[in-house]
C-alpha cells in the first residue's frame, strides 16, 4: 500500500552545528547487510557504527543503503530535518528503518519549519523498505501552510513500473500542519510522474497511529488513474491511463483528529482495510471529508472497523463514517461499527464526479447506532445490495433514514433492521430534490418504531420490536437479537451471503437467516427446504416494486393463480423484471404459472445474464388456462446476479404470471 507523511509542529530540538555537516557519501557494496546508526544528539560526526554514529540526517540521506542494511536510530532522541534515504532492497533483504538503544521514548523525526521538503520522511524512488517503531511530526504553527506530510512513500516512473514491498509497522504520526490539499497528510503512498505507467504492490501500514494531523490521516494517490468511469476527476477528460495498485493493506491502525479524512483508498485491486479505529474525523474546515472510504477501485475489501465522531462542518457535505465513492466497481463494506457520526453511516457518490458511475457495492454486516443526519446518502451507484445490516436511531433523532434526490441510486434492501425511535424517514437529499421510491427493492427487513410517510412497501416487512438485548447501548453485543425475538428465522434467502455475521457465528445457507447483523437463532441447513429466490413471488405487494416494469405492466386483481393479485403484461412488448441473488457455478430452475388472453399471444417466463456472455433461458405460455412450466439454468463463474422476467413477446393480447419461484438444484 502507498503511505503518506504526516506533518508536526514546531519548536521541535535543533540540530547542534557540528551535526548539520554531512560526511563524504560512503560507496555501495555488496558486503554482507550492515547496521547503520544515527544518533542526532551525539557530540561529533561518526562513520555510522555503533560506537561512532552518524549525528545528522544529512548523513544518512548521503549513504546509498544496500539489501538487508538497517538504518536504526536513537531511541529518545529527536533528529530535526527530513529523512531521505536512498538505496534499496530486495525481496529476500528489504532495508530496515527503525531504533536502537534502551530508552522507552521512540526515535523522533521532526519535519523543519523552514526550506521546502515535504515531509519528514520521505521514501523517493526506492524499493523493498520496512518502518518499525519510529515517531514523526512536522510541527510548525506558525508557518503559512502548504503540503506537508509525515510519511510520504513516492515512486515515479520506474523503469519496470511496480515499487515492490513496503511495510510500516507501529509508527507513531503526529502534529503534521499540512494546507487543505488532499497531497497533505500522515501517512501516504503516491505515485507520481506521467512517463512510465507505474503502481505500487505489496505495501502494508500496520498497528500505527496517526493523530492531529491536516488535511487526511492514511491514504495513497495515483497520477495514473484516468478510466472512463472516473468521467472528468482529476482533469482526466478523454484519458484512459488508470492502472491499479495492488496488495494494499491497511489493517490495524488508529486515526484521530485529523483535519479531513481519515482512510482513503484509491486505484487500487482488491485492496484491504480491516481492523482500523477512525475517530474525531473532518476536525477543521478542509472541505467534504468521510471516515473510511474508496474511490475509483475495483473489488475493494472494508471490513471490522470501527468509526465515530465524524464531524460535519458547514463547508462539509458528507461526514459520514463510509463511502464508496465514484469509478468503484463491487467495493464491500461488511462487519463494521459506525456510531455518532454527524453526516450519518453510508454515502454513495458514484454520480459525484461529472462523467462518473459506480455499480456492485455491498453493504452487509454493519452496525449502525446514534448517527447523525441520515443513515443512507444516495448519490449514486448502479446497482448496490444493503444487506443484512442493524440501525438504531434513538427517541429525539431527526437523522433520514434513506437522503435520495438525484435519481442516480439503484439498491437492494434485504434482511435489515430498522429500529428508527426519531423523526426521520425517508427524504430529498438534503432537502433537495425527492426520494424516489422506485430506485429501492425491500424484502424481509424489520422497520420498528416511526413510521414515516414513504417508509417502503416490503411484501415480508415486520414492524414488531426485534428486542435488541440493551437498545441504546454503545457496545456491539447490546444490538443482538433477544430471546423470541421476531426477526429470528424471518430473512429471505440470501446465496451470496458472508460465510459469518458481525460476531464470526456461521450463517445458513439453506435455512432462512435471522433479520441485521446477527445471526442469533440455531439452524440446520440440512433439515431446511430451500427457500424461494423471488422477491414477492406471487405480487402481493400493492404496488410493482421490487420487479421493475418495461411497458404496459400493472397487478391485477380478478385474473390471478393464487392469492390475491397477479402480473399483467402486454400487449407486446412488455416485461415484469427483478434481479435476484444467485450464487455461482450453481444450476437454478426457475417455475411459474402463467397464461394469455388469446392465441396468438406468446407470454415468456425466464432468466438472463446469469454467465458472462448474457445467456438467457425460458419456458413459453401459449394457453388461456393458467399452466406451471419451468426452465433450468446454470450460473457462470463469479456471476452473482440473474434477471427474471416475465415477458408479452408476441400478439396483441395480454399475459399473466403468478407464484413464480427460482429454486436451487
Amino acid at each position: 500500500m502507498l503511505v503518506l507523511p504526516a506533518l508536526g509542529r514546531a519548536g521541535l530540538v535543533a540540530l547542534t552545528a557540528a551535526a548539520l555537516i554531512a560526511p563524504t557519501p560512503q560507496a555501495a557494496s555488496a558486503a554482507t547487510p550492515t547496521a547503520w546508526y544515527l544518533d542526532c544528539a551525539a557530540p561529533s560526526a561518526g562513520d555510522g557504527t555503533q560506537n561512532s554514529p552518524w549525528n545528522s540526517l544529512a548523513a544518512a540521506n548521503a549513504h546509498v543503503f544496500q539489501p538487508g542494511d538497517q538504518l536504526l536510530l536513537k531511541r529518545g532522541v529527536t533528529c530535526s530535518g527530513t529523512l531521505k534515504p536512498q538505496g534499496s532492497g530486495t525481496d529476500a533483504a528489504p532495508v530496515t528503518l527503525a531504533g536502537y538503544g534502551s530508552a522507552a521514548a521512540r526515535p523522533v523525526v521532526a519535519g523543519a519549519a523552514s526550506g521546502t521538503e515535504k515531509a519528514a520522511v520521505h521514501l523517493w524512488n526506492v524499493e523493498h523498505w520496512e518502518i518499525r517503531g519510529l515517531e514523526i511530526t512536522f510541527q510548525d504553527t506558525g508557518a503559512t501552510k502548504r503540503e506537508r506530510s509525515g510519511l510520504l512513500v513516492e515512486v515515479a516512473d520506474l523503469p519496470d513500473g511496480v515499487g515492490s514491498h513496503y511495510l510500516v509497522d507501529d509508527v507513531y504520526v503526529h502534529d503534521v500542519r499540512g494546507d487543505a490539499t488532499k497531497w497533505s497528510n500522515g501517512i501516504q503512498f503516491r505515485v507520481s510522474g506521467t512517463t512510465t505507467p507505474t503502481n505500487f504492490d505489496d505495501v502494508v501500514v500496520q498497528n500505527s497511529r496517526i493523530d492531529d494531523v491536516d488535511r487526511e490521516g492514511l491514504t495513497n494517490r495515483t497520477t495514473w488513474m484516468c478510466r472512463p468511469q472516473y468521467g472528468t476527476g482529476d482533469d482526466c477528460g478523454t484519458r484512459n491511463n488508470w492502472r491499479a495498485n495492488t496488495r494494499i493493506v491497511f489493517r490495524g491502525n488508529t486515526i484521530s483528529n485529523t483535519g479531513g479524512d481519515g482512510i482513503v483508498l484509491r486505484a487500487a485491486d482488491h485492496g484491504l482495510v480491516e481492523h482500523n479505529t477512525a475517530y474525531d474525523i473532518a476536525m477543521r474546515p478542509m472541505g467534504a471529508n468521510a471516515g473510511i472510504w474508496t474511490i475509483n477501485s475495483d473489488d475493494a475489501l472494508i471490513q471490522y472497523n470501527e468509526v465515530h465522531h465524524v464531524r460535519r462542518l458547514p463547508d462539509n457535505g458528507d461526514g459520514q463514517a463510509f463511502d464508496s465513492d465514484y469509478a468503484n466497481n463491487r467495493a464491500v463494506f461488511q462487519y463494521n461499527h459506525s456510531h455518532d457520526n454527524e453526516g450519518g453511516f453510508m454515502l454513495f457518490c458514484g454520480s459525484c464526479g461529472s462523467g462518473s458511475s459506480t455499480t456492485g457495492t455491498v453493504v452487509r454486516y454493519n452496525l449502525s447506532h446514534h448517527d447523525k443526519g441520515r443513515w443512507l446518502t444516495a448519490s449514486g451507484e448502479n446497482s448496490a445490495d444493503f444487506y443484512q445490516n442493524t440501525v438504531y436511531l434513538p427517541a429525539g433523532s431527526t437523522a433520514d433514514l434513506v437522503q435520495d434526490g438525484y435519481g442516480t441510486t439503484k439498491a437492494r434492501f434485504t434482511n435489515n433492521v430498522f429500529v428508527n425511535l426519531g423523526s426521520g424517514g425517508f427524504d430529498g437529499l438534503d432537502g433537495k430534490g425527492t426520494y424516489n421510491a422506485a430506485d429501492f427493492t425491500w424484502a424481509a427487513n424489520t422497520f420498528y418504531g416511526n413510521h414515516p410517510a414513504g417508509e417502503p412497501a416490503d411484501p415480508e416487512k415486520k414492524t414488531s420490536d426485534p428486542l435488541f438485548t440493551n437498545a441504546g447501548g454503545t457496545a456491539a453485543a447490546d444490538y443482538r437479537l433477544g430471546a423470541g425475538s421476531p426477526a429470528r428465522a424471518a430473512g429471505a434467502p440470501i446465496p451470496t451471503a458472508g460465510p459469518t455475521d458481525y460476531f464470526g457465528n456461521a450463517v445458513p445457507r439453506t435455512c432462512r437467516p435471522d433479520r441485521g447483523f446477527q445471526q442469533a437463532a440455531g439452524f440446520d441447513d440440512g433439515s431446511c427446504t430451500p427457500v424461494n429466490l423471488v422477491r414477492d413471488s406471487g405480487f402481493e405487494n400493492t404496488a410493482l416494486n421490487p420487479w421493475t416494469s418495461y411497458g404496459g405492466v400493472t397487478l391485477d386483481t380478478a385474473v390471478k393463480h393464487g392469492g390475491n393479485r397477479a402480473v399483467k403484461v402486454g400487449p407486446a412488448q412488455a416485461a415484469a423484471e427483478q434481479v435476484i441473488q444467485v450464487e455461482p457455478g450453481t444450476t437454478y430452475t426457475i417455475s411459474g404459472w402463467g397464461k394469455v388472453s388469446a392465441s396468438g399471444t406468446e407470454l415468456s417466463l425466464g432468466a438472463k445474464q446469469y454467465d458472462s456472455s448474457g445467456a438467457s433461458v425460458r419456458t413459453v405460455f401459449t394457453g388461456t388456462a393458467f399452466a406451471r412450466q419451468s426452465a433450468t439454468f446454470t450460473t457462470g463463474p463469479g456471476v452473482t446476479t440473474a434477471r427474471i422476467y416475465c415477458y408479452a413477446r408476441t400478439g396483441t393480447g395480454y399475459g399473466w404470471c403468478d407464484d413464480v419461484t427460482v429454486l436451487a438444484g
